[in-house]
């Protein structure tokens, strides 16, 4: 497993991970190609995907005001649970905020 910054060439599987892992998804709101791409370009680093090779199986996405941070998004496939996943993405996530 690989733990990096995602980018919008991740976006399709990103989409499918939540749907997947059951988070609501707005396809015309805050979770549109448009609203995403706006948030990555302001703060690239805060998108966070785990890959096994290519396939994305878990995101977490940071933000903060400048003197809180939050995590938010954190999803991991159903089928890959219990594999310390979402422990790593929130270890990654900490470290940037």
């Amino acid at each position: 497993m690989q733990v990096q910054a995602l980018a919008m060439e991740d976006y399709a599987q990103m989409i499918r991970l939540w749907a997947r892992s059951g988070l609501r998804i707005r396809p015309s709101g805050r979770d549109s190609r448009r609203a995403v791409e706006s948030q990555m370009r302001a703060n690239p680093g805060f998108f966070i995907g785990a890959f096994d090779d290519t396939r994305l199986v878990g995101t977490v996405i940071a933000s903060s005001d400048g003197r809180k941070g939050w995590i938010n998004r954190l999803a991991v496939d159903p089928d890959c649970r219990r594999q310390g996943i979402a422990r790593a993405l929130i270890a990654e996530a900490e470290q940037v905020l």
